[in-house]
């Protein structure tokens, strides 16, 4: 859904920026990610017991990432189906058309970050990747 650098640097001769986290920890590429994850088959998909959609089998779905160096702050929001712990989404079961909003501060590692789920943490999975970054 979204995409931002919150920290350009303006090609300015002599101005320095710095951007610092709780007023300790100093970030670099600081960017604001947002993704909309939606169950777009026609099954629900099963997160815990016996009939579990998942491989990790009641251990959750891992959010995996791309050109992170560091996650600061990441949040399951707008949502009523899965926890957010540790980069991994519980929930019990995700219905068809249902959605979870993921949204994050990142540093990036120099690149344009990313979260994904990969389809072989989910049973007979297709895992289709739409970009609709500032439409």
């Amino acid at each position: 859904m979204e995409n931002t650098l919150l920290t350009q640097r303006p090609n300015v001769p002599g101005l320095a920026v710095f951007v610092k986290y709780e007023d300790m920890m100093p970030i670099e590429n600081l960017w604001r990610i947002c993704y909309m994850l939606k169950n777009t088959g026609n099954q629900n998909i099963v997160g815990e017991g016996t009939q579990s959609s998942l491989v990790t089998k009641g251990h959750g779905l891992p959010l995996y990432t791309r050109n992170i160096k560091q996650i600061i702050q990441i949040s399951a929001t707008d949502n009523s189906i899965a926890e957010l712990k540790d980069n991994t989404l519980y929930f019990k079961q995700w219905l068809p058309d249902e959605c979870i909003t993921i949204e994050a501060l990142v540093e990036s590692a120099g690149e344009k970050p990313e979260l994904y789920i990969d389809k072989r943490d989910i049973i007979n999975a297709k895992v289709i990747i739409k970009n609709n970054i500032n439409k």
